[in-house]
């Protein structure tokens, strides 16, 4: 009986060991393919969604809607938003440079902020998600020792009834933690939705105030030049006024002095 209590426990302890050394090894390449509990995109969950089966004691099973964290829309538009805020960061060649105002730099380092918070908290679901899978575990393989003691001894299966009946207590606690957390992602997402169009304006307000400018420089400008035409027209005009005046003189002089008679 000893021996077999000893193995349901080992086997209980290589359980919880395992998830741990996968999530060890998932850490070093967090970076290149998303937080954990998550897929390449860092989105979907790649936790089952299905209902987890019952410990038999505590509250009922916990069954999650199905319904993905993330929207594919919230998803694509995330996705947008990264193409443009990488087109602020690295101008193409070429392009001339925009100098935003404070209030629209101000704007997208908090549409910037809020998408980090976003961030942060789907990193603490997969991280809720993973604590609450291996307090699955750690209950089911109590609940199992318990029903092998109660075949041999009604008193140690009293003893590890009482530690499942605490695990499952337990894993109820996590599974609200974790609706908790999927609560603060959801009102992250609000916010940095928000943050996001109050960016978006700012800059298309900054653009239509920097178009007005250039139009006006370019009319000022295009008058300028006109009074320039004119005012070059006035004195070709009044040089060559000048000159058919003097020919005009020149040959009257010319003529009186051949014709002395007419005067």
């Amino acid at each position: 009986m000893k021996i077999t209590y000893k193995m349901v426990v080992v086997l209980a302890l290589a359980s919880i060991a395992r998830p741990k050394l996968i999530s060890k090894r998932g850490k070093r390449s967090v970076a290149v393919v998303g937080p954990s509990g998550y897929d390449f995109f860092g989105v979907a969950p790649i936790f089952s969604t299905g209902s987890w089966p019952s410990t038999g004691f505590g509250s009922a099973p916990w069954n999650p809607s199905g319904i993905p964290d993330v929207p594919l829309t919230q998803v694509q538009v995330q996705a947008t938003h990264d193409v443009a805020i990488q087109a602020l960061k690295d101008p193409v060649d070429g392009t001339p440079s925009v100098a935003y105002p404070p209030d629209v730099l101000k704007a997208i380092q908090q549409a910037k902020e809020a998408n980090r918070n976003v961030n942060w908290a789907q990193q603490k679901v997969a991280e809720a998600k993973q604590t609450t899978v291996i307090q699955q575990k750690v209950a089911l393989a109590k609940e199992a020792a318990a029903r092998e003691a109660a075949a041999r001894s009604q008193e140690i299966s009293s003893a590890a009834e009482a530690e499942a009946r605490a695990s499952a207590k337990q894993l109820v606690a996590l599974q609200q933690r974790l609706a908790s957390l999927k609560d603060a992602v959801a009102a992250a997402q609000r916010v940095a939705a928000a943050r996001e169009a109050a960016a978006a304006a700012a800059i298309q307000r900054n653009a239509a105030a920097t178009a007005a400018e250039l139009q006006k420089q370019d009319v000022d400008k295009q008058i300028s030049q006109s009074e320039q035409e004119a005012k070059e027209k006035d004195i070709i005009a009044a040089k060559e006024d000048a000159v058919a005046n003097a020919v005009q003189l020149a040959a009257l002089q010319k003529s009186s002095q051949h014709h002395p008679w007419r005067r």
